[in-house]
């Protein structure tokens, strides 16, 4: 479905907007969408394309021969199977510590993808198998904070490309006061960037004084708790009930593990299992 702008193409890309329109008029090999109002749009598949053909240049060919051999290439594997191809060798090189080919995997699948597909269907499934084996006690607290460190280190630069929709509210994601796993709360994060929300990711939990402090400073509309373990779940609801005391106004959700398996106890802040029960709460703020 056509959603990327010309500017943010070239931003995934590398190829500037002035390129771009030289090539769909002299190739066609891409034919954007138009919006009502004439700007164009491009696919995941048109990004896929552009790629292709930067990559074949660094090869030695011009454009013409990297777009013939575009129209001549075999059928590709289908995208979802190399999609899990991908996140089964990132899984597996981050649970052996193996930074060098942790990189190596994600650097090829954001050259093979747009950004949005590798943050939905590669890293979004891998934050979850990561946390769910943490939970299960397959892998150690090492194993999660090591992905953790990874993934945020690489995804806090990235996400800048992602569009920001000036009319969403402004979100803070932070851990419960002592809660140091950080795996749920990235993904709630991400998700959220994917669909235009400015976020401001804190991190591991810290006093709830620090954090009421803090929110004097920074124009949000809501706060999200992520909670793991049931033992931080008490100083969880007493930073609940003190930040509100201080900003009424302020949207305050909780979610994670810890929440789910008492989620009567946090009523409507309850944010939901499921990323379309985070769209459903969303949705009432």
């Amino acid at each position: 479905m056509p959603k990327y702008s010309i500017k943010t193409v070239a931003s995934l890309t590398g190829v500037n907007p002035t390129t771009i329109r030289a090539w769909e008029r002299r190739y066609q090999f891409i034919v954007p969408s138009r919006t009502e109002s004439g700007h164009r749009l491009y696919s995941d598949q048109d990004v896929e394309k552009i790629k292709w053909v930067v990559e074949k240049q660094r090869e030695g060919l011009t454009v013409s021969q990297a777009i013939q051999q575009l129209h001549e290439a075999p059928k590709p594997k289908p995208a979802r199977l190399y999609d899990e191809e991908l996140m089964e060798g990132l899984l597996e090189a981050l649970l052996s510590f193996d930074e060098r080919k942790a990189h190596d995997l994600i650097n090829r699948a954001f050259n093979t993808f747009s950004f949005e597909k590798v943050t939905k269907d590669i890293i979004g499934p891998l934050l979850m198998e990561i946390g769910t084996r943490w939970e299960n006690g397959d892998i150690t607290i090492a194993h999660e904070h090591f992905a953790t460190a990874f993934l945020r280190a690489r995804l806090s630069t990235l996400s800048l490309q992602m569009p920001m929709n000036p009319f969403l509210p402004r979100i803070i994601c932070v851990c419960a006061p002592g809660e140091m796993h950080e795996i749920g709360l990235l993904f709630v994060t991400l998700y959220l960037r994917q669909y235009g929300y400015d976020v401001i990711f804190l991190g591991a939990g810290f006093p709830k004084e620090d954090l009421n402090v803090a929110l004097h400073d920074i124009d949000a509309k809501c706060l999200i708790f992520s909670c793991t373990l049931t033992e931080h779940l008490e100083d969880l609801k007493e930073a609940m009930r003190f930040i509100q005391a201080d900003h009424p106004e302020l949207v305050i959700g909780a979610g994670g593990h810890a929440v789910s398996l008492h989620a009567s106890e946090f009523e409507s802040a309850f944010l939901g299992d499921t990323p379309e029960a985070w769209t459903e709460w969303l949705s009432t703020i």
